[in-house]
């Protein structure tokens, strides 16, 4: 067999790696490609390299690993080569260590520089990053943010004035007491948040030492400071393809269809991806599903790391724990991916579940459990909306799309009981936990009218019912913007979906139908209300209640009728409107 364009007819068209495996399973070739699908077709014919023909008349099969960026793919692309060692891969070996930041934290007056090596002496470590010219322009702008000294112990113990660098802005001057030690060790503490890729954090607390700077008109600090926030937001890219771990590492994540799931396996050797794996399993809803793929995994001689990170725990992570630690010889762990570069990783795995298992047309509901990184599509989803006036006649209403379509069969009204005022928070948390209650199929994703409030809301009633695993995203438009944001538990940023996508197109159908519902429910009850109090108006009736309110719907305050208003009306003869009038005139 040779490479066939039905082995790529179902790449994706996404940036990543691509490995070419022969039929016993080796890998031929590790190229990258900013198009996967464009890339590889080239070895057909377009691709003009002279061992070009040789890799594709023994390629029978092609794997992939999508990466965020070009610059994660070659990242990747080089560790993959170095560890595998590919035969047609010969002239892209490279025997040079990468480079890194160093901090020397356990130093009195830490400083940073760049290094090849790791050692276990208490400094902090960041990269590695494959070019050296650019990690060393990368520290001339770092140096200018955040300006810790550079010079060897050596010599900055036997200082007595500032060198050049000081002169030029690239250091604070510790050796000659330029600086107080409190705020070096600000300096220090602001570059480690940095280079660890909290930039939103440190963005925060510099915004607020530039307000307290300001408010005290320290004009020239607080000036300083917005210069390093602007700096800050345009210097690195943060890096997901390579961390600080020594543990392996094994990242599974899941993409369910409604026949199959897809599992996808990424391995972390040492804090940088070394391998990926993918297969496909029939979708079962026993409890012991993902339990039973992770230990046939390992059990196919594949090598067991210390620690297992799962988008879907297992119900009986503790006896897999054991069984694994006693395969292993040590102990093992299976956690979940919640924060930092595991939960990097497994956003990375999924999108590697999602692009291996979709069909060859995506459908809206594929893209919105990419987007939003559902362990399966939601096939039901339900969305929640309030409507009031004013806190008078609070209802709710619940939109259902099932399969991507609406089943207005599924539709239901809510009366609110025994809330006061205009308090949405406690109005969804009330409807949500009547509905959650009952004993209705569950469903795949919660959509919540609302912003981060309403969302929160929501979460409260998931974790007091035990539910916390049925996924919420709640959609609002910021004030003075067009643009509908979606905001998921446990992140702090606002998901935009593309504009005119068919996700985006979805998520706005099933939250109008939700609005449409419950607002003609509402003017319903407030009708209904209205009527109700006509008729209290001697010789009005029903039918002339109705009358009334139709006629007088664009009308002002009843107190400010006259009779020419309701002239025309039907049903209403010249003492009827009298009545009316003077009902009104008498109560206002």
């Amino acid at each position: 067999m040779a490479l066939t364009p039905d082995l790529i007819k179902n790449l994706p068209r996404s940036t990543g790696v691509y490995l070419m495996r022969s039929a016993a399973g080796e890998i031929l070739y590790i190229g990258k490609a900013k198009d996967l699908k464009n890339r590889v077709h080239a070895y057909l014919g377009q691709d003009t390299r002279p061992n070009v023909p040789f890799i594709a008349a023994q390629t029978v099969k092609v794997d992939y690993i999508i990466t965020g960026n070009e610059k994660e793919a070659l990242f990747l692309e080089n560790q993959l080569i170095k560890t595998h060692k590919p035969r047609f891969n010969i002239d892209l070996k490279d025997g040079k260590s990468y480079v890194r930041f160093r901090i020397s934290t356990q130093e009195q007056w830490p400083r940073i520089s760049i290094t090849r090596k790791v050692l276990k002496d208490g400094a902090r470590y960041f990269g590695p990053y494959s070019s050296a010219q650019a990690t060393r322009q990368t520290l001339s702008a770092i140096g200018r943010i955040f300006p810790l000294r550079r010079c060897k112990d050596t010599v900055f113990r036997n200082r007595m004035r500032p060198c050049m660098y000081f002169q030029i802005g690239l250091c604070t001057g510790p050796c000659a007491n330029r600086i107080s030690k409190e705020m070096y060790d600000q300096l220090v503490e602001d570059l480690i948040v940095f280079l660890d890729g909290r930039n939103t954090v440190l963005e925060q607390r510099l915004i607020e030492r530039m307000q307290r700077a300001a408010a005290r008109q320290n004009y020239e600090k607080a000036a300083k400071i917005r210069d390093q926030v602007s700096a800050i937001q345009t210097t690195l890219i943060p890096q997901v393809v390579v961390g600080n771990t020594r543990t392996d590492t094994d990242i599974f994540a899941t993409y369910r269809h409604t026949d199959q799931v897809q599992i996808a396996v990424l391995h972390v050797t040492q804090g940088i991806i070394t391998d990926s794996r993918s297969f496909v399993v029939k979708n079962t809803q026993e409890d012991a599903f993902m339990a039973n793929c992770i230990l046939q995994f390992y059990l196919k001689d594949n090598e067991i790391p210390r620690v297992i990170y799962s988008d879907t725990l297992p119900e009986n992570a503790e006896d897999l724990q054991q069984i694994l630690s006693d395969l292993r010889g040590s102990r093992v762990s299976i956690r979940r991916a919640v924060r930092g570069k595991p939960r990097q990783w497994m956003n990375m795995a999924r999108e590697n579940a999602f692009s291996h298992g979709k069909k060859t047309e995506t459908s809206a509901l594929d893209d919105i459990a990419r987007h939003f990184h559902l362990p399966a599509i939601p096939y039901r989803m339900e969305c929640f909306d309030i409507s009031s006036f004013q806190g008078s006649h609070p209802v709710a209403s619940r939109s259902v799309f099932v399969g991507g379509e609406e089943d207005k069969a599924l539709y239901r009204h809510y009366r609110i009981r025994g809330i006061e005022g205009q308090d949405d928070f406690a109005m969804m948390e009330q409807v949500l936990t009547r509905r959650l209650t009952g004993d209705e199929s569950r469903p795949d994703l919660l959509v919540i009218d609302g912003g981060k409030g309403q969302l929160s809301a929501c979460c409260k009633v998931l974790d007091r019912l035990a539910m916390a695993h049925i996924p919420v995203v709640a959609m609002a438009k910021p004030r003075g913007s067009k643009q509908d944001r979606f905001f998921l538990p446990g992140r702090k940023d606002a998901v935009v979906l593309p504009p005119r996508s068919h996700a985006l197109k979805m998520m706005q159908r099933i939250r109008d139908e939700a609005h449409r519902f419950a607002v003609t429910y509402h003017k319903h009850l407030r009708s209904k209300s209205a009527t109700a109090f006509l008729q209290g108006i001697p010789g009005i009736g029903p039918k002339k209640a109705r009358s009334i309110l139709m006629h007088t719907a664009r009308l002002p305050e009843p107190s400010a009728w006259k009779p020419e208003d309701l002239a025309g009306c039907p049903s209403l003869t010249r003492e009827d409107i009298d009545r009316v009038l003077a009902y009104f005139r008498d109560t206002s």
